[in-house]
């Protein structure tokens, strides 16, 4: 399909933007009837720079433009008919435009929702103590105790002094009976402080943790018959820190899992039980803290756009290792379930694809794309697939898969199992992708305006702001 479609406006959401060049006959209108003297350039509303924006979007980078996107006439007026309500959406037409993509991972935000979500490359913020704990149940003669397993650095329980291996005798006055209550009486707002007693080896000690807004970590290490287990939740650049120190300096999940690996030795099991992805350059840079120099991981197809060109651009790009991983050379065994996704998948394909890891748990979800978050002139968002995984023979794994070494369903008897290979280490992938299409990406939305407003952040994501086309 050709577009009558040209790169003459800005991505810039601080300046004006240019005219659109393929002009619609009421710009064309206004052009013909204006006096010769009186004839000024044509500035746009916001309206007409944020449909602009997302045309352009689909444009130039998504990858199906080509066979989903039609010219950029076909979509002005439609949105309102097909019952995309202004009341709801801001923007009806661009709505009722990325719909129509038959993409699910392709969509606009409107900029009501994105504030209401939040568009960022940070974990969670959180405002609690920061630590993970295990009730120790109480029989007829002692309280409820928790058992501190795992102190974030950072956050507030390690600025007051607060130590893994501590155990919580009370929150103020009061011993937190079950999870649900100790949650709440350790939550609350910035500035609120925490007084616990805690138990010390054979002292008692007193701790007051003052809150503050900190990011949560998305790796965590636990020990089963002392193989390290290091579960990683999503891939993030920004994590485990105080809100207030975010800087443009990445400290994310690919340094968390560093760490971890610096801090243990031997076997390790990697679990991706429900990590359904993130920032593609964390699952990257995490991948390649396993490999060693040279190894190949995959290849990705992806779109860019050329200043000197007014077509899409793609671009096809090999990973490998560029140096030794902190962790070259150990023995891993992956976790997975129906929830590991995207990110999580890169690093399986890169792991199984280097060093053959065994895999086990269920079959994975099978995404193989990857999006472009582009922030739009009206603050909002144009989410667009960019992005396909293959593995060195060129294959897929999406909407397959990875079929597991070793299905195991039930979490603990698949934790135990990993455990056993990595402490054998000798179990190596023999399997592959699934068989049969899991149809988890066809287009639900195209069918009725409005279905639902989707939250940002799923899967194997960039995001890309103030990117200017001239």
């Amino acid at each position: 399909m050709k577009h009558t479609y040209f790169r003459t406006f800005s991505f810039i959401i601080s300046t004006t933007l240019a005219i659109f060049a393929g002009c619609t006959v009421k710009n064309a209108d206004k052009e013909i009837t204006m006096p010769e003297e009186e004839k000024t350039e044509y500035q746009p509303t916001l309206a007409d720079q944020e449909m602009d924006f997302a045309y352009g979007a689909l444009y130039f980078f998504y990858l199906d433009a080509e066979k989903a996107l039609m010219d950029y006439e076909f979509y002005q007026g439609k949105g309102e008919e097909a019952g995309y309500s202004p009341n709801r959406f801001e923007y009806p037409d661009i709505y009722y435009m990325y719909d129509q993509m038959g993409d699910n991972y392709t969509y606009y935000v409107g900029p009501y929702y994105a504030e209401m979500f939040g568009f960022s490359n940070t974990s969670e913020q959180s405002l609690d103590l920061g630590i993970q704990v295990e009730m120790l149940a109480p029989d007829s003669l002692t309280e409820t105790r928790w058992l501190v397993t795992q102190v974030y650095k950072g956050a507030p329980a390690d600025q007051a002094g607060l130590l893994a291996g501590d155990t919580i005798l009370l929150v103020g006055s009061t011993n937190p009976r079950d999870e649900s209550a100790f949650v709440k009486m350790t939550s609350g707002n910035a500035g609120d402080e925490i007084p616990l007693k805690v138990a010390r080896g054979d002292s008692t000690v007193d701790v007051t943790a003052t809150l503050f807004c900190y990011l949560a970590p998305t790796v965590f290490l636990s020990y089963k018959d002392s193989v390290p287990v290091i579960k990683i939740t999503e891939f993030a650049e920004q994590t485990a820190m105080a809100c207030s120190d975010v800087t443009d300096d990445f400290h994310g999940t690919a340094l968390e899992f560093e760490n971890f690996l610096k801090a243990t030795k031997g076997p390790v099991v990697i679990d991706l039980r429900g990590n359904l992805g993130g920032d593609i350059s964390q699952c990257v840079e995490t991948s390649r803290a396993t490999l060693t120099k040279g190894d190949k991981m995959f290849n990705m197809k992806s779109t860019d756009f050329s200043e000197d060109s007014t077509q899409q651009q793609i671009y096809y790009d090999e990973f490998i290792a560029e140096k030794d991983g902190i962790g070259k050379g150990r023995y891993y065994v992956l976790m997975a379930d129906s929830f590991s996704a995207s990110c999580s998948e890169m690093m399986m394909l890169a792991m199984t694809t280097a060093l053959k890891t065994p895999i086990v748990g269920e079959l994975s979800l099978g995404k193989g794309i990857g999006q472009y978050y582009l922030s739009t002139p009206a603050h909002g968002y144009s989410v667009v697939t960019a992005m396909k995984i293959y593995d060195l023979d060129g294959n897929s794994y999406h909407d397959l898969g990875f079929i597991p070494d070793y299905e195991i369903a039930d979490s603990l008897e698949a934790l135990n199992k990993a455990v056993a290979l990595a402490k054998e280490g000798k179990a190596k992938r023999t399997h592959g992708y699934g068989t049969q299409n899991l149809d988890h990406f066809t287009n639900t939305f195209a069918k009725k305006a409005g279905q639902g407003i989707r939250a940002p952040k799923s899967g194997a994501y960039k995001i890309i702001k103030n990117l200017q086309l001239k």
